[in-house]
């Protein structure tokens, strides 16, 4: 009997740097914790737990936020669905070494939902309910377990990211009336409409999401199965709890979606241009009653494009990378590799000083020819390639991937020396206990 099935499944999906700990990730498991060696070698440590909180797995898209993780997975475990539920959703923050949210987002139990990815914006995580389920007549059928049913459409989930303590009943969950799903959504961000009189004071508030995402109508996970995704547009709003769905693209089939990382400078917000959002493009006087409306969004500079990966017309392998402008709503370019290669995830780094940065797009690449591996680097503004360099052996190009640029590493190393010493340096309780003991009270490390 297996002890405990949380601990099982191969932890091959995904890889995330997080709070100096480098993590394998799956989303039947826990979290594994890796420990970097400065040559490039991988020596296990663990399953992170967070302090034996983690009841759950964790899927292998968690979100950075800061000095937070959002985190959430869902499970085809009787024991675990009959426990909680059917997905659990977590927040984890790192400089108080604590939990501070934990709970079962869905209503039902009924059914397992195909729920791989999550999103979030300032003040909202945003989860979903698709139309693919976990179907156990798999065993004599044959195929996936996991099967479209075209009588259930999608739904999201909004959760206050920001509230302590989140519960169930402060989940809005709006049906999009859309058959389909998601798997890996590309940017979601805020956009407010408040309304003041005349006296500066506030008559209405409203607040849509906005959703961009590589969505299947009719998704088969099967092996001999292909699949189309198209990108679109979710507004999401929360006051009539309604979603509308706009198609910003179908001329490529592309998915892997992919943002890049966060920058090291302010954020600057972004307007977006009239031409495109004739009603809300600008703050204007409502002749009627005097009233001033004001549109806010929360789309940044720094997150202006986004990328994915081209399916091959055969959907043999990823063919090239898609480049998508978010301000101006359209397909901004697309890169193709050459002829017999075919490529992974699109692997983004933001590199550069302050004032001075620039988006590169690296992909692992394998051709068939040679049967060689290559990594390709691509200026992600030009597209023209940067570099190329030949792998020594195979690098297999259907998983995730994960730029960890010096700082990180450094910061990996370092936390890993201080365990060794018997404190962790990136946990202020933690170093302030440590501190305490070995040098205020004298114990030195000699006695542990």
């Amino acid at each position: 009997k297996i002890k405990d099935l949380k601990q099982v499944a191969p932890p091959n999906t995904n890889v995330m740097m997080f709070n100096g700990k480098l993590f394998a990730l799956h989303e039947a498991n826990l979290p594994l914790e890796c420990r970097m060696s400065e040559d490039g070698r991988l020596d296990l440590v663990g399953y992170e737990t967070f302090n034996d909180v983690l009841d759950y797995p964790v899927s292998a898209h968690p979100i950075q936020d800061g000095d937070e993780l959002v985190f959430h997975s869902y499970t085809v475990d009787q024991k675990l669905i009959e426990d909680h539920g059917t997905m659990k959703l977590g927040r984890y923050n790192s400089q108080k070494d604590q939990v501070e949210t934990y709970f079962v987002p869905t209503p039902s139990k009924s059914y397992v939902s195909f729920a791989h990815s999550i999103i979030s914006t300032d003040n909202y995580i945003i989860v979903w309910d698709c139309s693919v389920h976990f179907k156990t007549d798999a065993l004599f059928t044959g195929g996936s377990f996991f099967k479209s049913n075209r009588y259930f459409t999608l739904k999201f989930g909004v959760v206050p990211k920001n509230k302590d303590n989140v519960q169930i009943d402060d989940v809005l969950w709006i049906d999009s009336r859309e058959v389909g799903a998601i798997v890996h959504p590309l940017h979601a961000w805020e956009e407010h409409v408040n309304e003041y009189d005349d006296n500066g004071e506030v008559i209405s508030s409203n607040v849509t999401l906005k959703l961009w995402t590589p969505f299947c109508e009719d998704l088969r996970l099967e092996l001999d199965q292909s699949n189309t995704f198209h990108m679109v547009e979710f507004a999401i709003d929360t006051a009539a709890r309604k979603v509308s769905k706009s198609i910003i693209d179908e001329s490529i089939n592309s998915e892997f979606a992919c943002m890049p990382p966060p920058t090291r400078r302010p954020r600057q917000a972004v307007t977006p241009p009239s031409t495109y959002v004739p009603s809300r493009g600008y703050t204007r006087v409502n002749a009627r009653n005097a009233s001033t409306r004001e549109f806010v969004s929360s789309l940044s500079s720094d997150k202006r494009f986004g990328f994915t990966a081209i399916f091959g017309e055969d959907n043999d392998g990823f063919r090239g990378y898609a480049k998508w402008d978010l301000v101006k709503r359209r397909l901004d370019s697309t890169v193709f590799y050459r002829d017999g290669e075919l490529g992974g995830e699109p692997m983004l780094v933001r590199s550069g000083e302050y004032g001075d940065e620039r988006i590169y797009v690296g992909s692992y690449l394998y051709n068939q020819d040679e049967d060689k591996s290559y990594f390709a680097l691509y200026d992600g503004e030009t597209g023209g390639q940067v570099c190329r360099l030949a792998m020594r052996q195979r690098v297999p190009f259907g998983f995730h991937g994960q730029y960890i640029d010096g700082e990180d590493l450094r910061a990996h190393f370092k936390y890993h020396e201080a365990s060794d010493s018997g404190f962790n340096a990136s946990c202020p309780a933690k170093w302030l206990r440590f501190f305490l003991r070995d040098y205020i009270l004298g114990s030195g490390s000699e006695n542990r």
